[in-house]
């Protein structure tokens, strides 16, 4: 079981996607898995790396939520030789996965790896941030807020911000059509089909995803404007934000 601490202090127990404890999870299969479950997900990352080439300067410091797997550090760290990086993961194993991934590129100088939550980090101007398939394991209770107000806090004024998340309402039949096509497309990919069931169930019974309205009205509590699409594949969404 998973413990996520809400911002009132309190902890809701999750037993589900739980990269730690979850027997049925190998950290070394995620780039695996990811790929076979995110249509165009190396397309993402180099469109990630496309924006901050455009909005950063070369002595950019860059806050990534769900650091764990080191997939955006690499991609960003190899597109910018002079960025630097903290990323933030409330998974040990997962951590694992990205700092044997910073070690072997060289990129340590370069990064500093929390194993926790983004309001435990200090209050520090951050040029940019990510969260890349992070908020959808959120509650809408409270918590979903929270999390974007904790990057907008640690946020220089004007920073880009790049949200990725599946998004949906889970009782339109559009939805229900694009779960086919998602799942079909990770069956074409080679996903396992006991783990594609799994995943398509836990989606369905567990996920805490919103609609594409709510998600910019959080965005815009949070303080966060300008709010553009730059990504969708079936049912993930990706936007790009700027820091009030």
């Amino acid at each position: 079981m998973t413990q996520l601490m809400c911002a009132n202090g309190e902890t809701m127990t999750e037993n589900l996607f739980d990269f730690d404890t979850n027997p049925n999870f190998s950290a070394t299969d995620y780039d695996i898995g990811v790929r076979q479950s995110i249509p165009g997900y190396d397309a993402l990352l180099s469109m990630l790396a496309a924006l901050f080439q455009i909005y950063l300067s070369d002595r950019a410091h860059i806050l990534i939520l769900g650091a764990g797997g080191g997939n955006e550090i690499v991609a960003l760290g190899q597109t910018h030789p002079t960025w630097q990086f903290t990323g933030v993961d409330p998974s040990a194993k997962m951590l694992a996965v990205a700092r044997s991934k910073v070690a072997s590129l060289g990129l340590e100088d370069r990064v500093t790896l929390h194993n926790g939550l983004v309001q435990e980090l200090p209050l520090h101007p951050f040029n940019a941030a990510t969260s890349l398939l992070v908020m959808h394991f959120l509650p809408d209770d409270g918590t979903k807020l929270d999390y974007l107000k904790a990057i907008g806090a640690r946020l220089q004024s004007g920073s880009p911000f790049v949200l990725v998340d599946l998004q949906a309402d889970k009782q339109s039949e559009g939805f229900k059509r694009l779960v086919n096509g998602w799942q079909t497309r990770a069956q074409i990919a080679g996903m396992e089909s006991q783990r594609l069931t799994e995943l398509i169930d836990r989606t369905w019974q567990h996920l805490p995803c919103i609609r594409e309205e709510r998600t910019l009205e959080l965005l815009a509590q949070a303080n966060f404007k300008q709010m553009t699409r730059f990504y969708t594949a079936f049912v993930f969404t990706g936007w790009l934000a700027f820091a009030g």
